[in-house]
């Protein structure tokens, strides 16, 4: 059998195919690239944005004109929440959350009776498969923060948290596998541990428990953390990362607004003061901590000074990248229903002027880190010129003029200048280095 898949969104949905793949291959699939004849395409779909399911909409018709006769499954977000949606012909199976991880039996048995062609290609490694240099390890599932714009809890079912041992075993075979950094995601990951939330109910921890338990874990590794919410951060949280150097200090905070009066229309449990408190208490731990976040533009009923607070606040943060994001109606959410909704052409140059502040910040932030020397995970490019991410999340170039560097290698890099040419859509600074002798 012959397989191919494709993944659309966020990290879980990374972290999700590579687990389907592997059973595949287990069962002795050979696993092609999507773009080839297959006999199964399973695509991971995303529905977090009208754009994402249109994209989900999209390469589930790209895989039906590469291989007419082939099995198409649209599996996740999208599959949960619009079944059926696309023309007869399309799509043979829809897939949801809850049923991901049985994809290969279904397969199986919806193909017990087809004769598949005898294929001659050599069969690709994992290491083939995968060809990263960091690993995501998924913690927890689920969220129930009911963001007034947001359908992923209605798609991802209830919170449930990864065994703590099943976290340490899996980072194990990820670090003797010679992967140097592990991201912890999830969909909420900072519901982590949260009561009832574990599989057996006289297992419990934090978040901060999971990353102590994990840095005492031999190797040569770092840990970083996706998306969280501001309201993790507790002193509690904060002693906890500060007796461990194996966590990356960079954290993305979600912010979404910078007024206290959108958060509150959003449902999100924070207020703009709270926001800048957590970013503080982090900035104890490490003056140096990187931050990164998201901002939602042109929710429904948000003012000018409701927008001027956000470009205020991007200033005021300081961030080191911010993703900016339009308003996306999302049917079934509460701010679907609302009568105020703002206009594209309103959208659209709110958007541009917020990535313009976004650019300015990050480029007046990045002057505090030149001429620093930070750890370095070197990930693409040759031997002379290598690219990557500090533990802060800074993207930089480093140059060896003895071409020693190799991918998936942690080097320290005394950062010298900054690109303002490679900046990605005038939200990343790219730092410019040199490697350190010793």
């Amino acid at each position: 059998m012959r397989a191919a898949f494709y993944t659309l969104g966020c990290k879980v949905n990374s972290y999700e195919t590579e687990k389907i793949q592997q059973m595949f291959a287990a069962d002795g699939a050979l696993i092609v690239p999507f773009e080839e004849q297959a006999d199964v395409y399973v695509v991971n779909t995303c529905t977090v944005t009208q754009i994402a399911a249109k994209k989900s909409r999209q390469i589930l018709h790209r895989a039906r004109r590469l291989s007419p006769d082939a099995l198409i499954i649209a599996a996740g977000c999208y599959a949960d929440e619009s079944p059926g949606a696309l023309p007869d012909g399309v799509v043979d199976l829809y897939i949801g959350n809850a049923d991901k991880m049985r994809i290969p039996e279904i397969v199986k048995e919806r193909l017990k009776d087809r004769p598949l062609p005898v294929c001659d290609c050599p069969v690709r490694t994992q290491e083939q498969i995968q060809d990263r240099t960091r690993a995501v390890l998924k913690i927890q599932d689920g969220c129930r923060q009911f963001c007034t714009y947001c359908i992923i809890p209605f798609v991802r079912g209830p919170l449930k948290s990864r065994p703590v041992q099943e976290c340490v075993e899996e980072t194990e075979r990820l670090v003797r596998d010679g992967y140097h950094e592990i991201v912890l995601t999830g969909i909420h990951v900072s519901s982590y541990g949260r009561k009832g939330t574990f599989p057996d109910p006289e297992e419990n921890g934090s978040l901060g428990d999971l990353i102590l338990k994990l840095s005492e874990i031999p190797g040569d590794f770092r840990i970083r953390l996706s998306s969280l919410e501001p309201g993790i951060v507790t002193r509690d949280f904060v002693t906890k990362i500060s007796q461990t150097d194996r966590l990356c200090m960079h954290f993305h905070l979600s912010l979404q607004s910078g007024s206290g009066k959108v958060l509150r229309e959003m449902n999100r449990h924070y207020t703009p003061e709270e926001y800048l408190e957590a970013m503080h208490m982090l900035r104890e731990v490490d003056p140096d901590t990187g931050f990164t976040t998201d901002l939602i533009v042109g929710f429904p009923g948000e003012t000018e000074e409701d927008f001027r607070q956000s470009l205020d606040f991007i200033g005021k943060a300081a961030f080191n990248r911010v993703h900016v994001f339009k308003y996306s109606r999302r049917p079934g959410t509460g701010a679907a229903r609302r009568t105020d909704q703002i206009p594209e052409e309103v959208k659209h140059e709110r958007s541009r002027l917020a990535i313009a502040k976004a650019r300015e910040t990050a480029e007046r932030n990045a002057e505090r880190y030149l001429g620093t020397v930070r750890e370095m995970l070197l990930e693409t490019g040759d031997t002379g010129r290598m690219e990557g991410y500090t533990r802060e999340y800074l993207r930089t170039v480093v140059t060896d003029p003895r071409d020693t560097l190799s991918p998936n290698t942690l080097v320290r890099v005394r950062l010298n200048g900054i690109d303002r040419t490679q900046t990605a859509s005038g939200e990343e600074v790219c730092f410019t280095g040199g490697v350190e002798i010793g």
